[in-house]
This record gives C-alpha cells, structure tokens and sequence, in this order.
C-alpha cells in the first residue's frame, strides 16, 4: 500500500493513499472563505456558517473526495480542477457526507464547494472532508487578494437568477449568488467576496411580504439571520477593499413611498456602521435594477430611490466621508428577459455585473 507522510508541527503523519482519510475543517489543507464560529463537539471542531457565497476549498492528492456538511434547504455549487460538476442539492437532503466526486486522475486536485443560497434557508455545519487520497497543504491556493463585501436584499442573492419563467415562485435551486450580479462583478474583478444578503430587506422599511421587521442592517455583524451570534473569522481583521450597499428596492414595494428623511438618514446610519468597522474601505451606494417609475402605481419608485441615494451620499460627504461614491446598476426591461417572480435574469446580473465592475475600477483604481 502506498503511503505518504505529511508534516504537522510536532509529528509525523503518514497517510494511506489507497485508504479514506478525514481531512477537519481547519485542517491545513482547508480554507474557508467567509464568516464563520468554531463549533467544539466531542473530539471535533466544526465550523457553522451561514451567509451565500461562504466557500470551502480543500487540496489534496488522490482519487475520490465527499464533503461532510450538514445543511437542509441548502444548494451549493462545486468546483474540480477548475471544471463545474453538478450542484450539490441538499434542499431535500439531510445527510451529512456527500461524495463529490471519485475515479479522479492521478494527481493533485482543488476541491471547491460554494453555498449558492441565503441565509435564510438554513444555516451549514462543516465538518470537513473524506478523501481517498492525502491532503496538500502546501498546495492549497490563496485566496483573491481583492476583498469585497456585498450588504444586499434578494438582487444581491441570486433570488431566482437561474429561472427564466417571471411567474415562478422562490426555488433554491434556481437562486445563485455567483450568478448575481455581485458575484459578477467579484469574477470580473478576480476578487473575494462574502455577502450579507436577505431577501425582501430594506434600507429601513421590508417587502410586505418579509416575516418580520427586522431590515437589512440589523444582520450587519451577525453570524446570519437565524442567530443572535456576532460574525466570527479565523482572522479577526478581515477588512474588505471594497463595501456596496445595494439596498432600497424593498423600501419601495409599497403603494405610499417611505418617508424620505428616514431613508436617507438610514443609508447614513448604515454608511457610518461600516466606515467605524472597515476604516479603510471604498464604499459604494447602489440602486437595483428592479426599480421603476411605473410600479407600484402612483410611485416613481426609480426616480425618489435614486434622489434619496443622491442626498445621502451627499450629506455623508459634506460630514467629512472620503471614498463615498454612487452608482447605479442599469434597469431591467424585459429585453433581457426576467428570472424568477420578476428578478433580474441571468443575462440582466452579468450585464449589471460587468457595468458595476468596470466602475469599480474606475473609482477604486482596481484592475
């Protein structure tokens, strides 16, 4: 039997190739990109997370890999070698190890898995991988040196990015995160991303439709929508390059606009909350492209938004705020065709992606 040894600080650990092998969630081998708490249980740490777009990455040698993770109502994308397997689809699953692939060629491999859904279909318990094979520290990638954070409602999601009938209801296999315009505009600019996104938030006011009134900024610094807990990382300071706001939409889904000094001085409220946590970071204040003048009726939804937007950004600069900026992602209108319960299609996200990423770089001196 083939075996190979791999050097943990104070021991030597041999590993069979032919044999399965645990590899922890904080093995060496591992990096998780995104918010996450260490969880002890038994003999095993874990990691809970919760936020769209939290990534696991492992490297290892060998020929066949499972992640074990516990996440019902959940769906993730998976990355081999840089080639798209088959999403892993656990919103009617409840297992915790999953086979991602096995009779891969000899060699190293970089495994990637992707939580494309929100927050609030679950939260995800990572408790590692399985191999047949043996990990490889040393050829773990780094991440993107290009950090960007996205604080968002259901446009920042993927909320039924990958459905193409407008009449369709939520179905977490059709939300994308990656196919969001967010997650555009990060591939775009070969950046890392993490999300803080719900679907149906407001800056200050929620969809009629949400199930409580908690908006947006509420969940800045927790862990996800399901827990009181604030948001942990391996490195306590991760600082993002790069913050937008795409928020709004919602606070117009009602047939009375809201009351504009609470929306603005809410966008100001929430600007000053990240400028005290990210000192340094370029904050960009956007308006979806879901936005219009036409609906609800009677409310130039589209025209007040962006005003309001205009005044914050304003007075946050007349208060001494540097690296405060605007932008406005382009409307949708149907010729791009519609995702789910009229979101932004596919098409429309990488064209708003790709706008939003080329004024990126425009103000942030990004390439």
């Amino acid at each position: 039997m083939f075996t190979s040894a791999v050097l943990i600080p104070g021991m030597l650990v041999w590993f069979a190739m032919d044999d399965v092998n645990k590899v922890s969630a904080f093995d060496k081998a591992v990096r998780i990109d995104g918010q996450f708490e260490k969880v002890v249980s038994g003999k095993d740490t874990l990691a809970r997370t919760s936020w769209s777009g939290t990534e696991y990455t492992l490297a290892f040698e060998g020929s066949k890999v499972s992640i074990n993770l516990k996440s019902p109502a959940n769906v993730f994308g998976v990355v081999i070698d840089g080639k798209e397997f088959p999403p892993l689809d656990l919103s009617t699953n409840s297992d915790e190890l999953h086979l991602l692939a096995e009779k891969l060629e000899k060699g190293l491999h970089i495994v990637s898995v992707a939580k494309r859904t929100e927050s609030s279909q679950g939260d995800d318990i990572f408790k590692g991988f399985e191999i047949v094979g043996v990990p490889k520290a040393d050829a773990l990638p780094p991440p993107p040196k290009l950090k960007i954070e996205f604080f968002g409602n259901s446009i920042t999601a993927g909320y039924g990015v990958l459905d193409s009938v407008k009449e369709h209801d939520y179905a977490p296999i059709t939300e994308d995160v990656f196919s969001s315009y967010a997650g555009v505009a990060a591939k775009e600019l070969h950046a890392q991303m993490r999300t803080v996104a719900f679907s149906g938030r407001g800056i200050f006011i929620n969809h009629p439709d949400s199930k409580d009134d908690r908006p947006l900024p509420a969940f800045f610094d927790k862990l996800g929508v399901n827990t009181t807990a604030d948001t942990a990382d391996l490195s306590s300071n991760w600082q993002p390059d790069i913050a937008i706001i795409e928020l709004g939409t919602n606070d117009f889904s009602r047939s009375v606009a809201p009351d504009s000094a609470k929306f603005v001085n809410a966008v100001i409220d929430f600007a000053k909350a990240i400028r005290k946590k990210y000192a340094d970071a370029n904050i960009v204040i956007l308006d979806g492209p879901m936005l219009n003048d036409f609906y609800p009726e009677g409310v130039p939804s589209l025209s007040l938004c962006r005003k309001f937007l205009d005044a914050a950004k304003s007075e946050l600069e007349n208060r001494g705020f540097k690296k405060i900026h605007r932008f406005s992602l382009s409307p949708q209108d149907g010729s791009l065709g519609y995702g789910a319960n009229w979101h932004p299609s596919k098409s429309q996200s990488l064209k708003n992606g790709k706008e939003l990423a080329e004024f990126l770089r425009t103000v942030t001196r990004v390439q």
